[in-house]
């Protein structure tokens, strides 16, 4: 598969055996959700993923997401099941006992007006405000449902003044960087700012080395696309989150808009929540689902994430195998033209290059230290084998989750041992055939003289 697959871990996916099958039905990369769970979880989690891929021979990123600076409910002892049109209260506590909702959150109270809609569970719940007072408000609920404690709230079209970065992430942050975890899921992030932030607390701790996806989930961070873009390392399309603060209609456009600027900074892009929401009770996607999903994959999507289905569904494995067979289906479809992304030279570099092994129906393989030359060619889609080969596991780690890239671990000093290198582990795997063709470079550095290598096995 070129497109890959993203798992998150949860309690539906402790049990370790369940986690190798679904390496084996072709998840590449994990995320961790660092707003559930605690540290003893998280790390079970990744001791999981990290024996797998030690039995297995094979490279898998794991990653977390930071919690982020949203607004959450207080506990709430007992569900509240919401009937259609039932008035109820929010009240600024952290806890109720009365049937009311708990949010202890003083700007709420200072932002929200009567007819602002309220919303929940990745938009599943839309309460509407009708009276404010000063540490409460009435609503009225618009569909069923129900709240549970912790949830996330969102008001349609507002923002709450609230740092990306969190007490708490910093927390998160100091376990992912401690367990040398491959990315970071940067949450409500509005601005290139909040990405220059994080990657001064990640330098700060030594991991200056670990990826961030920028979570696209707000209103501002639409607005300043281009700037997180730049600073980011991968983007993640939340629909979820999106879908809260724009109108549903609006999501493909948004969806597409946000793959298309990744794709012309060479930034691999994910898209995840409601992939095959219907399985976190059933068996088998609905049409609608499988749909989106084709969709997706032939607008030139690195990766799919799953979340609550894997988390937490009762089907985690029957929905890898359902998206695997949905990716494999489609993927020939993507149709990304094949053309110079700007100026740069590196990215030209890699436009050539993609565009060489292309023309002459050859394999590539791109020896690096960074993975930085191997995603700018992934950026341009070649419908071709690519093989990223690298003497550091943690950039392999990170290439796990970009488009068409296989990652191989190799042993070499410089750039001209890794050709080398590469060029045997694929004899050595049978990656080859008799006459096939290979091309072999690395990404452009300071030197007097580049290697291109054409080889065929004879």
């Amino acid at each position: 598969m070129k497109v890959k697959i993203i798992a998150t871990l949860g309690p539906s996916t402790k049990n370790p055996k369940t986690v190798r099958e679904m390496v084996l039905e072709g998840v590449s990369a994990f995320r961790i959700n660092f707003s559930h769970g605690n540290e003893d979880e998280w790390s079970k989690h990744l001791r999981n993923v990290r024996k797998i891929e030690e039995e297995l021979k094979m490279v898998i990123g794991v990653g977390g997401d930071l919690k982020g600076g949203s607004v959450r409910l207080g506990y709430i002892e007992k569900p509240i099941k919401l009937r259609q049109d039932m008035e109820l209260k929010i009240v600024n506590k952290i806890e109720d006992h009365e049937g009311n909702i708990p949010l202890p959150n003083e700007e709420f109270y200072s932002i929200v007006v009567p007819g602002d809609i309220i919303l929940m569970d990745d938009g599943n719940i839309s309460l509407k405000v009708e009276e404010v007072k000063e540490s409460e408000v009435k609503v009225k609920a618009l569909t069923p449902g129900k709240i549970t404690s912790r949830k996330g709230i969102v008001i349609r079209g507002k923002e709450f003044n609230i740092p990306a970065i969190t007490e708490e992430d910093l927390k998160s942050i100091k376990f992912a960087t401690k367990n040398s975890m491959d990315y970071i899921g940067l949450s409500y992030v509005k601005s290139g700012e909040d990405v220059k932030k994080l990657r001064k607390i990640l330098t700060e701790e030594g991991a200056e080395d670990m990826a961030i996806m920028s979570k696209i989930e707000c209103v501002s961070a639409v607005k300043n696309l281009e700037g997180i873009v730049r600073e980011s390392d991968m983007i993640l399309v939340a629909r979820g989150d999106l879908g809260m603060q724009f109108p549903l209609e609006e999501i493909p456009i948004l969806q597409h808009k946000i793959i298309e600027a990744a794709r012309l900074m060479g930034k691999p892009v994910i898209i995840a929540t409601q992939v095959l929401a219907s399985m976190m009770e059933n068996p088998a996607p609905t049409r609608a689902e499988v749909t989106d999903v084709a969709h997706a994959i032939a607008g030139g999507v690195d990766g799919i994430m799953l979340t609550g289905e894997t988390a937490v569904g009762k089907y985690p494995l029957e929905a890898v195998k359902w998206l695997r067979s949905i990716i494999e289906t489609n993927e020939g479809r993507v149709s990304v033209e094949l053309k110079p992304i700007d100026d740069d030279i590196q990215k030209r570099f890699a436009h050539s290059i993609a565009k060489l092994a292309e023309s002459i129906s050859s394999k590539l393989a791109i020896y690096t230290q960074k993975g930085r030359m191997a995603t700018r060619i992934a950026a341009y889609r070649p419908r071709i084998q690519i093989y990223a080969a690298s003497n550091n596991i943690k950039t392999l780690r990170k290439l796990t989750m970009v488009w068409g890239l296989k990652p191989i671990k190799v042993k070499a000093n410089d750039y001209k041992e890794g050709l080398e290198a590469a060029y045997q582990e694929l004899l050595k795997n049978k990656y080859l055939s008799e006459d096939e063709t290979i091309v072999l470079t690395y990404g452009l550095i300071e030197e007097g003289e580049h290697i291109v290598k054409i080889k065929r096995k004879v």
